[in-house]
């Protein structure tokens, strides 16, 4: 029996040729990465954003907590009687409230944001028993919201309360935002009896 001779395109130069072209097509990886780093890119910024969004948001939450600890003391020691002497409470809130900015570095607080709260009670329970949260309904409420000049031996509950804007990540940061879209109450709180002063402070 006469055999076959080989098909053209299986042998010699032209079939050799066009295995080779498929070989290296197969090994080419030129492009791969860009690819590959287009399909997660998306979703890796999105993260990225939003674990930055998110440390900016407690960062300020830490400096307001601390503004407010350092500017209480005032109204610990009695030296707030002096510092916040108008006959006008707002005035004094005023006051207080810029002391809590002064205080923040690299002007993390808006201060045109920023909402001071100062009760005094004359005992514990009752200061747990009369501060309501300033969140209703998805906004913010400081209706009730006063300056009660301490007096000594009172308990007194100071609170500063920050309209943060997200902006960041304002499209992703729906989670984080509890008083309307792309807001973010920051609430600080610091409760103590005020000293045994004297009048004027010490």
């Amino acid at each position: 029996m006469t055999s076959l001779p080989p098909h053209a395109d299986d042998d010699g130069p032209r079939g050799r040729g066009r295995m080779r072209l498929i070989g290296r097509f197969r090994r080419a990886q030129d492009g791969a990465a860009a690819i590959e780093f287009g399909i997660v890119a998306v979703p890796f910024f999105a993260l990225l954003f939003a674990i930055i969004e998110t440390a900016l948001m407690f960062w300020t939450n830490q400096v307001l907590e601390e503004s407010l600890s350092q500017a209480s003391r005032r109204l610990l020691t009695g030296q707030a009687t002096s510092r916040y002497n108008s006959s006008n409470p707002a005035l004094n809130a005023q006051a207080f409230r810029n002391d809590i900015c002064a205080l923040a570095p690299m002007g993390l607080i808006d201060c045109s944001k920023l909402f001071i709260d100062v009760k005094v009670y004359t005992n514990f329970a009752g200061a747990s028993s009369g501060t309501t949260s300033p969140i209703a309904n998805g906004a913010l409420n400081t209706n009730g919201f006063a300056y009660n000049q301490p007096q000594p031996g009172q308990i007194i509950v100071a609170r500063a309360v920050l309209d943060y804007r997200l902006f960041l990540t304002a499209w992703a940061s729906t989670s984080l935002a509890n008083i309307g879209a792309g807001h973010r109450a920051l609430v600080a709180t610091t409760t103590f009896r005020a000293e045994p002063f004297t009048a004027g402070g010490s």
